[in-house]
C-alpha cells in the first residue's frame, strides 16, 4: 500500500508540473515581449520578495508532519487532534506575521525599485495582492499537512497543480487579450481563494472526526529551532548565486545564469516531488519496520541515480542548443556552464534518499551543522571563485559545498546514527553509478559537435540521444543486478501486492 500512494502522490505532483514547467518557460517569453521589462521584472521581484518573507514559517510545517506519522499509524485520534489543532494555530500566526511583515514591505516597495513606466502607487498595489494571493496558503495549510502526514499527497496535489495550470493559462490568455501585471495578480489571488477553499471542503469531507478545537500542545513545534537553521541554509544556498553574480560581475552574467537556471530549476522541481512523494511512507516505514527501512533506502537510493544517469547525458547535449534556437542566439553558451548546470541538477536528484530519510526520521538537529557548513562553503568559495572564473566559480562553489558539507556528512549519519551501519557500501555503490556516465558521454559525444538548426530538429536529436542513452544506462544496470526496484512497477504484482 505505500508503494501504491508513493507512485500515486509522485504522479499526481510530477506530471502537472511538467505541463507547468513547459508553461512557465513560453510564459516567461512572452511576459517579456507583452509586459516588457520593467513589469516582468517587478512579476520577478515579488516572488523574491516573498521568498524571504516566508522564512519565518521556519520549518513549522516539516515537524507538524513528523509528529503525526507516529499517531497516525497508531491511529491514535486524540493525539491527531491535539497536533492539528495546534498546527491550525500556529500556522494562522504565521501567516498574520507574514502578512503583516508584507504590509511593512508594501509601504515601502518603491524604495526597491526605480521604475520609469509603472508609479509607485500602482507598484503598491499589484505587490499587496500578490502578497495576499501567497499568505493564503498559511490560513489553509493544516488542512493539506494532514493529507500529507496520511500519505495522501495526491489530494491537495491534484487540487493545486490543476489550479495552477488553469492559472497560467489564464495569465497568458491576460497578456495576449493586452492585459498588464494588475490583471495578472488579481487573477492569481482569484485561482488561490478557489484552490485553498476547495482544499478545505475536501479536508472536512474526509477527516470529519479531527477536532481543530482541542488543546494545545506547543512542544509539537520543538523541532523547528533546528528546521529554522535548515530554512535559512536553504534560502541562502539557493539565492545566494545571482546575488553574487549580479554584485561581481553584472547584470549580463545574470540573463545567461538565469537562462540555464530556469531550465534546471523547473526539473529540479519536478524531480524534487519524490520528496514529498515518498516521505510519509518512508516515516510510516520507520515507525512500524525500522530493518526494511534499510534495504528501502537503498533500493530508493539505486532508483535515484537509475534516473539522474538517464537524464544527464541527455541534458548535457540539449541544453545549449535549446537555450541558442529559444532565444535566438542572444544567449552566450558555453559547455562548461552545461556541464556544471547538469553535475548540480545530477546532485540534486541523487540526494533525494538522504533528504527523505532525514525529514522522515526527525533528525533535524543532528544535521543542521552540515547545513551551516554548506552555507560558509558556497558562500566563501563563491565570492572567491567568481572574480577567477566568472559565473563557472559559483556553480564550482556550490557543488564542493553539496558534496563536502551535505552528501558525505549526511550520508556517514544516516548510516550510523538510524540505521547503525557504515557508509561504505553505500558509497562504493554509488561510485559505480557514477562510471556509467562516463561512459554513455564517450560512447554518444559524437553529437555534442552536431548543429541544431530548428526546434525540430533539436526534438529530434534530443529524443534520440535520450534514447541510446537509456538503453546504454539499463543495460549497464542490468548487468549490475542494480534493477531490483523495477518490480514495483510491475502493474500485476503491484496490483496484486497493494
Amino acid at each position: 500500500m505505500r508503494t501504491k500512494k508513493t507512485i500515486i502522490n509522485f504522479l499526481t505532483d510530477a506530471f502537472p508540473q511538467i505541463l507547468i514547467a513547459f508553461l512557465g518557460i513560453y510564459k516567461s517569453k512572452l511576459f517579456l515581449d507583452f509586459l516588457g521589462e520593467e513589469q516582468l521584472g517587478l512579476y520577478q521581484l515579488y516572488a523574491q520578495v516573498i521568498a524571504y518573507l516566508v522564512i519565518i514559517e521556519g520549518g513549522v510545517n516539516s515537524a507538524i508532519l513528523f509528529q503525526l506519522y507516529g499517531p497516525l499509524a497508531k491511529h491514535d485520534t486524540k493525539r491527531i487532534n491535539v497536533i492539528m489543532s495546534t498546527a491550525r494555530f500556529l500556522f494562522r500566526i504565521i501567516g498574520i506575521i507574514i502578512l503583516a511583515g508584507g504590509i511593512l514591505i508594501t509601504l515601502n516597495i518603491g524604495l526597491l525599485v526605480h521604475a520609469k513606466t509603472v508609479s509607485f502607487n500602482y507598484i503598491q498595489v499589484t505587490f499587496f495582492i500578490y502578497l495576499i494571493s501567497q499568505t493564503i496558503l498559511y490560513f489553509t495549510l493544516a488542512h493539506r499537512v494532514i493529507f500529507d502526514a496520511d500519505q495522501k499527497r495526491y489530494v491537495p496535489n491534484l487540487i493545486y497543480q490543476i489550479t495552477t495550470l488553469l492559472k497560467s493559462v489564464i495569465e497568458i490568455i491576460i497578456v495576449l487579450i493586452g492585459g498588464q501585471l494588475l490583471e495578472i495578480v488579481i487573477s492569481l489571488l482569484i485561482t488561490s481563494i478557489v484552490s485553498n477553499l476547495i482544499l478545505v471542503i475536501a479536508s472536512r469531507i474526509q477527516y470529519k472526526n479531527i477536532n481543530y478545537h482541542e488543546k494545545k500542545d506547543f512542544t509539537v513545534a520543538k523541532d523547528v529551532k533546528h528546521l529554522f537553521v535548515n530554512s535559512i541554509g536553504n534560502l541562502i544556498t539557493n539565492n545566494i548565486d545571482i546575488i553574487i553574480i549580479t554584485k561581481v560581475i553584472g547584470l549580463g552574467s545574470v540573463v545567461i545564469y538565469t537562462a540555464y537556471n530556469y531550465i534546471m530549476e523547473s526539473l529540479r522541481q519536478i524531480i524534487d516531488k519524490l520528496t514529498g512523494a515518498t516521505m510519509s511512507s518512508v516515516a510510516n516505514l520507520l515507525v512500524t519496520d525500522k530493518e526494511k527501512g534499510y534495504d528501502i533506502f537503498m533500493e530508493f537510493n539505486t532508483f535515484c541515480f537509475y534516473i539522474a544517469d538517464i537524464l544527464f547525458i541527455p541534458l548535457l547535449f540539449a541544453i545549449n542548443p535549446f537555450i541558442q534556437i529559444w532565444y535566438e542566439g542572444k544567449i552566450v553558451t558555453t559547455f562548461c556552464l552545461a556541464l556544471l548546470f547538469s553535475i548540480s541538477l545530477y546532485y540534486q536528484i541523487i540526494k533525494t534518499p538522504l533528504k527523505v530519510y532525514t525529514l522522515a526520521s526527525g533528525m533535524f538537529e543532528k544535521v543542521k551543522k552540515y547545513v551551516i557548513l554548506e552555507c560558509i562553503i558556497n558562500l566563501s568559495l563563491s565570492i572567491i571563485l567568481v572574480h577567477f572564473l566568472g559565473i563557472p566559480g559559483v556553480l564550482i562553489a556550490t557543488i564542493i559545498s553539496f558534496i563536502c558539507a551535505d552528501y558525505i556528512p549526511k550520508s556517514i549519519t544516516i548510516h550510523k546514527e538510524l540505521f547503525q551501519k557504515e557508509s561504505k557500501k553505500y558509497q562504493m555503490k554509488n561510485l559505480k553509478y557514477i562510471i556509467i556516465i562516463i561512459i554513455s558521454f564517450m560512447i554518444l559525444n559524437i553529437f555534442n559537435v552536431i548543429k541544431y538548426s530548428s526546434i525540430v530538429i533539436w526534438i529530434l536529436m534530443s529524443m534520440i540521444i535520450f534514447i541510446l542513452n537509456f538503453v546504454i544506462v539499463t543495460f549497464y544496470f542490468y548487468k549490475n543486478n542494480e534493477l531490483s526496484f523495477v518490480e514495483r512497477f510491475n502493474l500485476k504484482k503491484f496490483i496484486k501486492r497493494n
